[in-house]
Order: structure tokens, then C-alpha cells, then sequence
């Protein structure tokens, strides 16, 4: 297999001038070509983001519930709560129904 190195060759746009704004941190970027780019940051982009380390971190499983589960179906003890189950599929159902009118 034979990669491809155009990419390397091709030479990148250099930055100019990188400034920082006061207000919400944002910054903008000057390139040669007269293409301007810009980012912002909000603090809910800075929430989401610890937000998504904190659960990385997190132990979703019980491993007494799970075994307690695993035991149970293996001696044929494991009873299904057929209600919850049905409240649970039928309230999936109008959250997703109601996602698809919103779009």
C-alpha cells in the first residue's frame, strides 16, 4: 500500500497575527489569503467539557446489582416488571416522536 504525501508538500497557511478578546475569550486569526476565521468560546462550552471528564471518570455498574441480576436469571428467579418495561418504551417513544417534530 502506498501512502499518499501531497498533504506534506502543500504548504500551510501562516498565521499573522493571533489577537484575544476581552469579551468571552474569543480569538481571530489574520491568514495571508484574506480568510478570516474565528472561535468562540462560551462558558457552556467550558461546562461541557468538564462535564464530559467528570463522567468519563464515572463507574456506571454496580457490580452487586449485576451479579445479583446474573444470579437471578441463572436459578430462574428473575421476574420482569412488565409495567416499568412498557412505561419506559412508551415514554422512549414520545421523546423521540417529539424530537422528530421539533426538527
Amino acid at each position: 500500500m502506498k501512502i499518499d504525501n501531497t498533504l506534506k508538500t502543500s504548504a500551510s497557511p501562516k498565521v499573522k497575527d493571533t489577537r484575544r478578546e476581552k469579551s468571552g475569550g474569543s480569538a481571530s486569526v489574520s491568514q495571508p489569503s484574506g480568510v478570516h476565521d474565528e472561535v468562540k468560546l462560551t462558558g457552556d462550552a467550558t461546562r461541557l467539557r468538564e462535564l464530559e471528564a467528570h463522567l468519563a471518570g464515572l463507574d456506571v455498574a454496580n457490580p452487586k446489582k449485576v451479579e445479583s441480576i446474573r444470579q437471578a436469571i441463572a436459578d430462574g428467579t428473575f421476574k420482569v416488571d412488565e409495567e416499568a418495561v412498557a412505561d419506559g418504551l412508551i415514554k422512549e417513544t414520545i421523546d423521540h416522536l417529539s424530537s422528530q417534530g421539533k426538527r
